[in-house]
């Protein structure tokens, strides 16, 4: 018979062992229901992918018909005849076909020199001003989804949020715990999957069977997931075989389970390009670019896209000039995107200025807080004045 303790075992190895486990099973009560929706219509719900080690945004979304880019950047700017071109100004990186293609469907966005005033050029740090989106000078306790979830969330559900990852993100943490992490959903779905549990247990576990019950109707066979498979039976969405894509999948297949989320948070690394960036670069494009084409592709033929916003970011961009080992260094400004959540596929900001430069950065023109406020304000109906957002202004990616 699987009791307490074992469930404990299984739960710790399925998200990674973090100290996160007794505060999880503490907020289960005793006798809780699975979380079910309230209605079949998807709520809105946000997927953060974070693109960690500082991603060369002037590679990725690129100001080709600026001269001063091949001026500057020399061996490492992307030719002209390779780019995919959006304007004729701007265009994607050659390895970022499939986002283009999302883009020429008016699906996904770009917000251009997104960063924050004094801006800091540790990982770490950064870091931890985006998911808090606090200040340079300023240290929060709480982050910005988990300040979310506190105002949004009932005071016993506990999977308003969830994290696909090695860690916990400081972005979900609020005065109340709303939020699990998963670091294998599928080490997690076969372990609670292959428990013993049934009606006639005489020594039945509550938690136990709240997490199973949950386990299974996220991943699989609830008749939510039914309905969501119904309506793709014509179409067929397969998602790459790399972290980013296998992430994304279990992200969608929650949502399709109707799991009663707010917010999907993963992240995706390897962006430190401070030595030959050419070939790392485009590989981890491309793996971006997949993993995005095959979820949008995923959600619009499920009719989820309008509901769904994914917001991608990374801490900061890369210097404008290389450094002497093909690579870039930690820079400043670098380009958001949003794709889903009836964006209108737009460019907007001005394009990098390469001529007025900050110590050698692009200098940052729209304040990343003034996106989560824009994503509060229009898909989740929450006026920005929540956690401190009021000062920042909306931008018009949704309309």
């Amino acid at each position: 018979m699987r009791n307490r303790r074992e469930f404990i075992k299984i739960a710790a190895t399925a998200l990674g062992g973090y100290i996160l486990i007794p505060q999880f099973l503490a907020a289960i009560p005793l006798g809780a229901k699975e979380l079910e929706n309230e209605s079949e219509d998807i709520h809105e719900i946000l997927v953060v992918i974070q693109l960690s080690g500082g991603n060369d945004g002037l590679n990725s979304f690129i100001p080709y018909g600026n001269p001063l880019y091949y001026d500057i950047r020399k061996n490492l700017a992307i030719g002209k005849d390779e780019i995919l071109k959006v304007n004729d100004m701007m265009g994607w990186h050659p390895s970022m076909y499939g986002i283009n293609e999302i883009m020429q469907q008016s699906n996904l966005s770009v917000i251009q020199n997104v960063g924050y005033p004094n801006p800091d050029r540790s990982h770490f740090r950064s870091m931890e001003i985006w998911q808090t989106a606090s200040d340079s000078n300023e240290y929060l306790n709480s982050g910005w989804l988990g300040r979310y979830l506190d105002a949004a969330c009932h005071k016993n559900e506990i999977i308003g949020g969830v994290n696909i990852d090695n860690i916990d993100s400081p972005a979900l943490q609020g005065n109340s715990l709303h939020s699990i992490s998963l670091q294998n959903p599928a080490l997690f779905e076969r372990q609670i999957k292959g428990m013993d549990l049934t009606e006639n247990q005489k020594d039945r576990n509550d938690n136990l069977a709240f997490v199973r019950k949950l386990s299974i109707n996220a991943f699989e066979g609830s008749d939510q997931i039914k309905k969501a498979i119904e309506k793709t039976k014509n179409y067929k969405s397969d998602y790459p075989d790399h972290q980013l894509g296998k992430n994304l999948n279990w992200i969608s297949r929650m949502i399709k389970g109707g799991l009663n989320t707010k917010i999907y948070y993963t992240s995706f690394g390897g962006f430190d390009t401070h030595a030959n960036q050419i070939g790392i670069h485009k590989n981890k494009l491309l793996q971006l670019s997949q993993g995005l084409k095959a979820f949008h592709d995923d959600l619009k033929a499920s009719n989820l896209l309008s509901n769904i916003t994914t917001l991608v970011f990374s801490e900061f961009g890369r210097r404008v000039s290389p450094n002497n080992s093909n690579g870039t260094d930690h820079g400043k400004a670098a380009p958001v995107f949003v794709m889903g959540g009836k964006n209108r596929g737009k460019i907007l900001g001005d394009y990098p200025d390469l001529a007025n430069l900050n110590e050698g950065d692009l200098k940052f023109k729209a304040d990343f807080r003034s996106i989560y406020a824009t994503i509060l304000q229009d898909k989740f109906k929450i006026h920005p004045s929540f956690g401190g957002l009021n000062k920042f202004e909306t931008l018009n990616i949704f309309n």
